[in-house]
Protein backbone atom coordinates (compact mmCIF):
# COMPACT_ATOMS: atom_id res chain seq x y z
CA UNK A 1 0.00 0.00 0.00
CA UNK A 2 1.41 2.93 -1.09
CA UNK A 3 0.43 6.55 0.85
CA UNK A 4 1.85 9.68 -0.77
CA UNK A 5 3.02 11.92 2.23
CA UNK A 6 3.45 15.91 1.83
CA UNK A 7 6.55 18.12 2.43
CA UNK A 8 6.87 21.73 2.46
CA UNK A 9 7.62 22.98 -0.62
CA UNK A 10 6.86 19.54 -3.07
CA UNK A 11 7.51 21.69 -6.16
CA UNK A 12 10.44 22.69 -4.90
CA UNK A 13 12.06 19.78 -3.20
CA UNK A 14 10.07 17.01 -3.81
CA UNK A 15 7.91 14.46 -1.82
CA UNK A 16 8.33 11.46 0.19
CA UNK A 17 5.88 8.24 -0.40
CA UNK A 18 5.16 5.57 2.34
CA UNK A 19 5.01 1.51 1.00
CA UNK A 20 3.70 -0.28 3.75
CA UNK A 21 5.12 -3.79 3.55
CA UNK A 22 3.32 -5.25 6.15
CA UNK A 23 2.01 -4.49 9.35
CA UNK A 24 5.45 -3.87 11.40
CA UNK A 25 7.43 -2.47 8.27
CA UNK A 26 7.26 0.48 6.07
CA UNK A 27 9.39 1.53 3.18
CA UNK A 28 9.71 5.28 2.89
CA UNK A 29 10.96 6.91 -0.66
CA UNK A 30 11.97 10.54 -2.03
CA UNK A 31 10.44 11.62 -5.09
CA UNK A 32 12.57 14.43 -6.13
CA UNK A 33 10.77 17.30 -7.97
CA UNK A 34 10.80 17.79 -11.54
CA UNK A 35 13.20 20.49 -11.72
CA UNK A 36 16.10 18.04 -10.53
CA UNK A 37 14.45 14.89 -13.04
CA UNK A 38 15.02 17.26 -15.51
CA UNK A 39 18.30 18.75 -14.93
CA UNK A 40 19.32 15.12 -14.41
CA UNK A 41 18.41 14.21 -17.78
CA UNK A 42 15.30 12.03 -17.08
CA UNK A 43 11.93 11.95 -18.41
CA UNK A 44 9.36 14.00 -15.70
CA UNK A 45 6.55 11.90 -16.78
CA UNK A 46 8.47 9.19 -15.22
CA UNK A 47 9.37 10.32 -12.04
CA UNK A 48 7.99 7.55 -10.52
CA UNK A 49 10.72 5.02 -11.75
CA UNK A 50 13.48 7.03 -10.12
CA UNK A 51 12.67 7.27 -6.34
CA UNK A 52 15.45 6.36 -3.88
CA UNK A 53 14.72 4.49 -0.90
CA UNK A 54 15.30 6.56 2.10
CA UNK A 55 14.13 4.94 5.20
CA UNK A 56 12.99 1.36 6.45
CA UNK A 57 11.12 1.14 9.76
CA UNK A 58 11.07 -1.99 11.61
CA UNK A 59 8.49 -1.83 14.37
CA UNK A 60 9.28 -4.99 15.61
CA UNK A 61 12.97 -4.63 16.01
CA UNK A 62 12.25 -1.11 17.27
CA UNK A 63 15.14 -0.08 14.31
CA UNK A 64 14.75 2.44 11.90
CA UNK A 65 17.50 2.30 9.07
CA UNK A 66 18.41 5.47 7.14
CA UNK A 67 19.57 5.32 3.84
CA UNK A 68 21.25 8.63 2.65
CA UNK A 69 21.21 9.73 -0.47
CA UNK A 70 22.36 12.67 -2.88
CA UNK A 71 19.19 14.71 -4.20
CA UNK A 72 20.58 16.91 -6.31
CA UNK A 73 19.83 16.87 -10.03
CA UNK A 74 22.62 19.09 -11.21
CA UNK A 75 25.28 16.05 -9.80
CA UNK A 76 26.35 13.08 -12.03
CA UNK A 77 26.07 11.15 -8.73
CA UNK A 78 22.07 12.11 -8.24
CA UNK A 79 19.79 9.94 -6.08
CA UNK A 80 23.08 7.65 -5.33
CA UNK A 81 24.25 6.94 -1.52
CA UNK A 82 25.77 9.60 -0.11
CA UNK A 83 28.82 7.96 1.40
CA UNK A 84 32.18 6.65 -0.46
CA UNK A 85 31.13 2.73 1.33
CA UNK A 86 28.36 3.28 4.02
CA UNK A 87 25.13 2.25 2.79
CA UNK A 88 23.02 2.86 5.56
CA UNK A 89 22.96 3.84 8.94
CA UNK A 90 20.72 1.63 11.57
CA UNK A 91 19.19 3.10 14.93
CA UNK A 92 18.38 1.06 17.58
CA UNK A 93 16.13 0.97 20.79
CA UNK A 94 14.82 4.29 22.25
CA UNK A 95 15.99 6.10 19.44
CA UNK A 96 12.82 6.10 18.06
CA UNK A 97 10.38 8.66 19.10
CA UNK A 98 7.52 7.03 18.40
CA UNK A 99 4.74 6.04 20.80
CA UNK A 100 2.50 3.77 18.61
CA UNK A 101 5.14 2.17 16.89
CA UNK A 102 5.20 -1.01 19.03
CA UNK A 103 1.27 -2.22 17.73
CA UNK A 104 1.78 -1.21 14.04
CA UNK A 105 4.32 0.93 11.43
CA UNK A 106 3.91 4.74 10.56
CA UNK A 107 1.76 5.22 7.57
CA UNK A 108 0.98 8.65 7.84
CA UNK A 109 2.51 12.11 6.58
CA UNK A 110 2.43 13.36 10.38
CA UNK A 111 4.10 10.07 11.83
CA UNK A 112 6.78 10.38 9.22
CA UNK A 113 7.61 14.38 10.18
CA UNK A 114 7.43 13.45 13.35
CA UNK A 115 10.09 10.36 13.54
CA UNK A 116 12.61 12.48 11.00
CA UNK A 117 12.33 15.96 13.76
CA UNK A 118 12.77 13.65 16.66
CA UNK A 119 16.04 12.00 14.78
CA UNK A 120 19.11 12.75 17.28
CA UNK A 121 20.68 16.12 16.72
CA UNK A 122 23.52 14.96 14.43
CA UNK A 123 21.00 13.89 11.63
CA UNK A 124 20.19 15.99 9.05
CA UNK A 125 16.14 16.00 9.63
CA UNK A 126 14.82 17.41 6.00
CA UNK A 127 14.31 14.29 3.83
CA UNK A 128 14.88 16.93 0.71
CA UNK A 129 18.53 16.93 1.44
CA UNK A 130 18.67 13.09 1.81
CA UNK A 131 19.05 12.18 5.20
CA UNK A 132 22.54 11.03 6.94
CA UNK A 133 24.39 13.04 9.56
CA UNK A 134 24.49 16.65 9.56
CA UNK A 135 27.61 17.74 7.68
CA UNK A 136 29.82 19.14 10.67
CA UNK A 137 29.80 15.05 12.08
CA UNK A 138 30.52 13.83 8.87
CA UNK A 139 33.97 13.01 9.97
CA UNK A 140 32.32 9.98 11.90
CA UNK A 141 31.54 8.15 8.58
CA UNK A 142 34.67 9.73 6.98
CA UNK A 143 36.28 7.53 10.16
CA UNK A 144 34.46 4.25 10.06
CA UNK A 145 34.99 4.36 6.41
CA UNK A 146 38.68 4.97 6.63
CA UNK A 147 39.06 1.81 9.32
CA UNK A 148 36.90 -0.59 7.55
CA UNK A 149 34.84 -1.93 4.91
CA UNK A 150 31.68 -1.88 6.41
CA UNK A 151 28.61 -0.88 4.54
CA UNK A 152 26.25 0.02 7.62
CA UNK A 153 26.73 1.39 10.57
CA UNK A 154 24.54 0.88 13.49
CA UNK A 155 24.03 3.10 16.58
CA UNK A 156 22.87 1.19 19.59
CA UNK A 157 23.03 0.42 23.00
CA UNK A 158 23.35 -2.84 22.57
CA UNK A 159 26.93 -3.57 21.80
CA UNK A 160 30.29 -2.06 21.84
CA UNK A 161 31.87 0.14 19.84
CA UNK A 162 33.13 -2.46 16.95
CA UNK A 163 33.29 -4.54 14.06
CA UNK A 164 30.11 -7.06 13.86
CA UNK A 165 30.90 -10.24 13.12
CA UNK A 166 30.08 -10.38 9.54
CA UNK A 167 32.76 -7.43 9.46
CA UNK A 168 29.94 -5.34 7.11
CA UNK A 169 28.48 -3.61 9.82
CA UNK A 170 30.45 -1.46 12.79
CA UNK A 171 28.28 -0.88 16.03
CA UNK A 172 28.97 2.46 17.76
CA UNK A 173 27.66 2.89 21.45
CA UNK A 174 25.32 5.65 21.92
CA UNK A 175 27.76 6.67 24.55
CA UNK A 176 30.61 6.86 21.80
CA UNK A 177 28.70 8.34 19.67
CA UNK A 178 27.60 11.32 21.99
CA UNK A 179 31.21 11.66 22.68
CA UNK A 180 31.78 12.24 19.38
CA UNK A 181 29.27 14.69 18.20
CA UNK A 182 30.02 16.85 21.71
CA UNK A 183 33.45 16.63 21.15
CA UNK A 184 32.76 17.82 17.51
CA UNK A 185 30.71 20.67 18.80
CA UNK A 186 32.84 21.42 21.69
CA UNK A 187 35.74 21.99 18.45
CA UNK A 188 33.37 24.17 16.57
CA UNK A 189 32.00 26.45 19.49
CA UNK A 190 36.21 27.48 20.14
CA UNK A 191 35.97 28.25 16.32
CA UNK A 192 32.90 30.59 16.45
CA UNK A 193 34.36 32.40 19.41
CA UNK A 194 37.77 32.68 18.17
CA UNK A 195 35.96 34.24 14.94
CA UNK A 196 33.68 36.64 16.82
CA UNK A 197 36.78 38.05 19.52
CA UNK A 198 38.66 38.53 16.54
CA UNK A 199 35.91 40.50 14.93
CA UNK A 200 34.92 42.49 17.57
CA UNK A 201 38.72 43.17 18.68
CA UNK A 202 39.47 44.41 14.63
CA UNK A 203 35.91 46.70 14.73
CA UNK A 204 37.23 48.05 18.04
CA UNK A 205 40.82 49.04 17.13
CA UNK A 206 39.83 50.48 13.90
CA UNK A 207 37.38 52.87 15.14
CA UNK A 208 39.98 53.35 18.45
CA UNK A 209 42.97 53.97 16.04
CA UNK A 210 40.50 57.03 14.85
CA UNK A 211 40.09 58.56 17.74
CA UNK A 212 43.64 58.00 19.55
CA UNK A 213 42.78 55.34 22.27
CA UNK A 214 45.03 52.26 22.47
CA UNK A 215 43.88 49.33 20.71
CA UNK A 216 43.73 46.15 22.27
CA UNK A 217 44.82 42.48 21.62
CA UNK A 218 41.64 39.57 21.00
CA UNK A 219 41.58 37.63 24.51
CA UNK A 220 42.85 33.73 22.99
CA UNK A 221 41.68 32.26 26.12
CA UNK A 222 43.15 29.22 28.01
CA UNK A 223 42.11 26.18 25.42
CA UNK A 224 44.56 24.97 22.33
CA UNK A 225 42.00 25.05 20.16
CA UNK A 226 40.55 28.60 20.09
CA UNK A 227 44.47 29.86 21.07
CA UNK A 228 45.23 28.16 17.17
CA UNK A 229 41.69 29.58 15.96
CA UNK A 230 42.44 33.03 17.16
CA UNK A 231 45.73 32.95 15.51
CA UNK A 232 44.91 31.85 12.34
CA UNK A 233 41.69 34.08 12.59
CA UNK A 234 43.99 36.90 12.96
CA UNK A 235 46.20 36.02 10.24
CA UNK A 236 49.35 35.22 12.26
CA UNK A 237 52.28 32.88 11.31
CA UNK A 238 53.89 32.35 14.73
CA UNK A 239 52.43 29.35 16.57
CA UNK A 240 53.89 28.08 19.71
CA UNK A 241 54.66 24.09 20.12
CA UNK A 242 51.60 23.29 21.95
CA UNK A 243 49.57 24.79 18.41
CA UNK A 244 51.90 23.05 16.21
CA UNK A 245 51.26 19.80 18.13
CA UNK A 246 47.59 20.60 17.94
CA UNK A 247 47.94 21.48 14.02
CA UNK A 248 49.89 18.07 13.50
CA UNK A 249 47.69 16.17 14.77
CA UNK A 250 44.35 17.27 13.06
CA UNK A 251 46.44 16.73 9.93
CA UNK A 252 47.53 13.41 10.67
CA UNK A 253 43.58 12.43 11.45
CA UNK A 254 42.59 14.00 8.58
CA UNK A 255 45.28 12.69 5.60
CA UNK A 256 43.81 10.14 4.35
CA UNK A 257 40.79 12.60 3.45
CA UNK A 258 43.13 14.95 1.94
CA UNK A 259 44.43 12.52 -0.13
CA UNK A 260 41.47 11.57 -1.23
CA UNK A 261 39.94 14.67 -1.86
CA UNK A 262 42.55 16.98 -2.57
CA UNK A 263 45.39 15.17 -3.67
CA UNK A 264 47.05 18.07 -5.02
CA UNK A 265 46.87 19.62 -1.86
CA UNK A 266 48.45 17.43 0.09
CA UNK A 267 51.89 16.83 -2.24
CA UNK A 268 52.23 21.21 -2.14
CA UNK A 269 52.00 20.34 1.54
CA UNK A 270 54.66 17.76 1.41
CA UNK A 271 56.65 19.85 -0.93
CA UNK A 272 56.37 22.87 1.64
CA UNK A 273 57.36 20.56 4.74
CA UNK A 274 60.21 19.15 2.76
CA UNK A 275 61.49 22.57 1.56
CA UNK A 276 60.93 24.30 5.68
CA UNK A 277 63.25 20.77 6.56
CA UNK A 278 65.94 21.47 4.21
CA UNK A 279 65.35 24.83 5.07
CA UNK A 280 66.14 24.52 8.43
CA UNK A 281 68.62 21.31 8.14
CA UNK A 282 70.79 23.55 6.65
CA UNK A 283 70.90 26.49 9.13
CA UNK A 284 71.83 23.73 11.69
CA UNK A 285 74.41 22.63 9.73
CA UNK A 286 75.47 26.27 8.88
CA UNK A 287 75.69 26.39 13.10
CA UNK A 288 77.56 23.08 13.00
CA UNK A 289 80.05 24.35 10.81
CA UNK A 290 81.02 27.51 13.20
CA UNK A 291 81.74 25.56 16.22
CA UNK A 292 84.67 23.18 17.07
CA UNK A 293 82.67 20.39 17.13
CA UNK A 294 84.29 16.66 18.11
CA UNK A 295 84.26 13.81 15.29
CA UNK A 296 81.16 11.74 17.19
CA UNK A 297 79.03 14.87 16.78
CA UNK A 298 79.33 15.11 13.67
CA UNK A 299 78.79 11.57 13.30
CA UNK A 300 75.27 11.67 15.33
CA UNK A 301 74.53 14.64 12.87
CA UNK A 302 74.77 12.16 9.83
CA UNK A 303 73.07 9.33 11.57
CA UNK A 304 70.08 11.15 11.76
CA UNK A 305 70.36 12.61 8.18
CA UNK A 306 71.80 10.39 6.55
CA UNK A 307 70.01 11.27 3.42
CA UNK A 308 72.99 13.94 3.24
CA UNK A 309 75.47 11.05 2.18
CA UNK A 310 73.35 9.38 -0.17
CA UNK A 311 73.10 12.40 -2.16
CA UNK A 312 76.80 13.82 -1.62
CA UNK A 313 78.14 10.22 -2.92
CA UNK A 314 75.15 9.45 -5.25
CA UNK A 315 74.98 6.08 -4.03
CA UNK A 316 71.32 4.48 -3.60
CA UNK A 317 72.47 3.16 0.06
CA UNK A 318 70.90 1.35 2.60
CA UNK A 319 72.50 2.35 6.11
CA UNK A 320 73.35 -1.09 7.93
CA UNK A 321 74.35 0.10 11.23
CA UNK A 322 76.56 3.26 12.62
CA UNK A 323 80.03 2.50 14.23
CA UNK A 324 80.37 -0.93 12.62
CA UNK A 325 82.91 -3.63 13.39
CA UNK A 326 84.43 -4.29 9.93
CA UNK A 327 87.52 -6.84 11.40
CA UNK A 328 91.11 -6.22 11.99
CA UNK A 329 90.77 -7.89 15.65
CA UNK A 330 93.82 -9.37 17.49
CA UNK A 331 94.64 -12.50 19.50
CA UNK A 332 94.42 -9.90 22.04
CA UNK A 333 91.29 -8.75 21.66
CA UNK A 334 92.32 -5.13 20.59
CA UNK A 335 93.15 -3.51 17.20
CA UNK A 336 88.93 -4.02 16.02
CA UNK A 337 88.33 -1.63 13.05
CA UNK A 338 85.64 0.41 13.32
CA UNK A 339 84.23 2.66 10.50
CA UNK A 340 81.47 5.12 11.38
CA UNK A 341 78.86 3.79 8.91
CA UNK A 342 78.25 0.67 6.89
CA UNK A 343 75.86 0.70 3.98
CA UNK A 344 74.96 -1.15 1.24
CA UNK A 345 73.66 -0.23 -2.12
CA UNK A 346 69.66 -0.74 -2.41
CA UNK A 347 69.99 -1.78 -5.47
CA UNK A 348 73.29 -4.02 -5.97
CA UNK A 349 73.77 -5.02 -1.90
CA UNK A 350 77.39 -3.79 -2.62
CA UNK A 351 78.84 -2.68 0.55
CA UNK A 352 80.10 1.21 1.13
CA UNK A 353 81.75 2.21 4.41
CA UNK A 354 81.62 6.13 5.73
CA UNK A 355 84.52 7.86 7.14
CA UNK A 356 83.35 11.22 8.79
CA UNK A 357 86.14 13.53 10.46
CA UNK A 358 85.49 17.78 10.92
CA UNK A 359 85.41 20.23 9.28
CA UNK A 360 88.62 21.45 11.08
CA UNK A 361 91.03 18.66 9.68
CA UNK A 362 92.90 20.52 8.01
CA UNK A 363 93.58 18.81 4.29
CA UNK A 364 97.03 20.46 3.21
CA UNK A 365 100.35 21.25 4.83
CA UNK A 366 100.38 24.94 5.72
CA UNK A 367 103.92 25.35 3.41
CA UNK A 368 103.98 24.65 0.14
CA UNK A 369 106.77 22.49 -1.23
CA UNK A 370 107.34 24.50 -4.26
CA UNK A 371 105.96 27.62 -5.58
CA UNK A 372 102.11 26.71 -5.51
CA UNK A 373 102.12 23.19 -4.81
CA UNK A 374 100.81 22.01 -1.49
CA UNK A 375 100.97 18.63 -0.12
CA UNK A 376 98.12 16.30 1.50
CA UNK A 377 98.11 16.55 5.24
CA UNK A 378 98.64 14.15 7.77
CA UNK A 379 95.16 13.74 8.92
CA UNK A 380 94.09 14.19 5.05
CA UNK A 381 96.14 11.16 3.75
CA UNK A 382 96.31 9.19 7.13
CA UNK A 383 91.89 9.31 6.81
CA UNK A 384 92.64 7.69 3.29
CA UNK A 385 94.81 5.04 4.28
CA UNK A 386 92.22 4.54 7.71
CA UNK A 387 89.67 4.11 5.35
CA UNK A 388 91.06 1.70 2.84
CA UNK A 389 92.29 -0.63 6.11
CA UNK A 390 88.77 -0.22 6.83
CA UNK A 391 87.64 -1.68 3.24
CA UNK A 392 90.70 -4.63 3.42
CA UNK A 393 89.61 -5.94 6.72
CA UNK A 394 85.91 -6.21 5.73
CA UNK A 395 86.72 -7.92 2.47
CA UNK A 396 88.81 -10.24 4.02
CA UNK A 397 86.22 -11.16 6.61
CA UNK A 398 82.91 -10.46 4.98
CA UNK A 399 81.43 -14.14 5.15
CA UNK A 400 82.24 -14.13 9.20
CA UNK A 401 80.81 -10.92 9.32
CA UNK A 402 77.90 -11.92 7.59
CA UNK A 403 77.77 -15.11 9.75
CA UNK A 404 78.12 -13.03 12.83
CA UNK A 405 75.63 -10.69 12.33
CA UNK A 406 72.76 -13.12 10.37
CA UNK A 407 73.22 -10.40 7.38
CA UNK A 408 73.53 -12.09 4.33
CA UNK A 409 72.44 -9.82 1.85
CA UNK A 410 75.83 -8.01 1.92
CA UNK A 411 78.09 -8.09 -1.20
CA UNK A 412 81.87 -6.83 -1.12
CA UNK A 413 82.01 -6.96 -5.08
CA UNK A 414 83.77 -3.12 -4.95
CA UNK A 415 83.56 -1.94 -1.32
CA UNK A 416 83.21 1.37 -2.42
CA UNK A 417 85.05 4.08 0.45
CA UNK A 418 83.16 7.60 1.15
CA UNK A 419 85.44 9.92 3.67
CA UNK A 420 83.62 13.65 5.09
CA UNK A 421 86.46 15.70 5.48
CA UNK A 422 88.23 19.73 6.43
CA UNK A 423 86.83 22.67 4.14
CA UNK A 424 87.68 23.62 1.00
CA UNK A 425 91.11 25.63 1.09
CA UNK A 426 90.66 29.44 0.16
CA UNK A 427 93.25 29.98 -2.26
CA UNK A 428 93.11 28.81 -5.69
CA UNK A 429 96.52 27.02 -5.13
CA UNK A 430 95.60 25.09 -2.59
CA UNK A 431 91.62 24.35 -3.79
CA UNK A 432 93.89 22.79 -6.93
CA UNK A 433 96.93 20.82 -4.76
CA UNK A 434 93.76 19.08 -3.06
CA UNK A 435 91.61 18.76 -6.21
CA UNK A 436 94.67 16.82 -7.91
CA UNK A 437 94.91 14.53 -4.59
CA UNK A 438 91.58 13.87 -4.13
CA UNK A 439 91.06 13.11 -8.11
CA UNK A 440 94.25 10.84 -8.26
CA UNK A 441 92.63 8.65 -4.65
CA UNK A 442 90.62 6.41 -6.90
CA UNK A 443 89.78 4.04 -4.19
CA UNK A 444 88.28 6.90 -1.97
CA UNK A 445 85.72 9.17 -2.59
CA UNK A 446 86.47 12.87 -0.85
CA UNK A 447 83.80 15.18 0.05
CA UNK A 448 84.29 17.89 2.71
CA UNK A 449 82.11 19.51 4.66
CA UNK A 450 81.19 22.88 2.78
CA UNK A 451 80.39 20.79 -0.03
CA UNK A 452 77.73 19.15 1.51
CA UNK A 453 76.30 22.14 2.66
CA UNK A 454 76.64 23.94 -0.73
CA UNK A 455 74.63 20.53 -2.79
CA UNK A 456 72.16 20.79 0.27
CA UNK A 457 71.57 24.94 -0.44
CA UNK A 458 71.60 23.61 -4.52
CA UNK A 459 69.00 21.43 -3.40
CA UNK A 460 66.30 23.95 -1.65
CA UNK A 461 67.15 26.01 -4.87
CA UNK A 462 66.03 23.45 -7.49
CA UNK A 463 62.74 22.51 -5.48
CA UNK A 464 61.98 26.07 -5.08
CA UNK A 465 62.36 26.75 -9.03
CA UNK A 466 60.45 23.35 -9.41
CA UNK A 467 58.02 25.25 -7.22
CA UNK A 468 57.88 28.39 -8.81
CA UNK A 469 57.51 27.14 -12.11
CA UNK A 470 53.89 24.96 -10.94
CA UNK A 471 52.32 27.68 -9.92
CA UNK A 472 53.70 30.17 -13.08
Amino acid sequence: MVINIRSYDPIRYGRMEVEKISNNLSDVYFLPPDHSIKKAGFDPSKTHIHRAKLLEINCQDRSLAIFPIKTYGYRDDFLQPKYRKIKRIILEDEWIIYPDMIDSAPTTADDILEILENLPQAFTKDYAFGLGLAKPYRFIIDAVEKLTNCTEIAITDKNETGLAQNEKCFYISKKDFHDARRSMNNIGNLAQVAVRTVRGTTAYNILANRIGVDTVEPKVGRHPYRKLFTKITQGKEGLSKDEQLVILQTLSTHVFELAEDKPEKLVKLRGDIELVTLEKLIHEFDKMLGKNLIEPKWQKFFNENSFILNMAFGYPAIKIRDQASVGGRKLSGEGEKITDFLVKNSLTNNTAVFEIKTPQTPLLNRKPIRNGVYTPSSNLSGSVNQILDQKYQFQRQVTQIKENSRLYNLESYSVHCCLVIGKMPESDDQQKSFELFRGNSKDVEIVTFDELLEKLRQLVQFLRNAEQEKVG
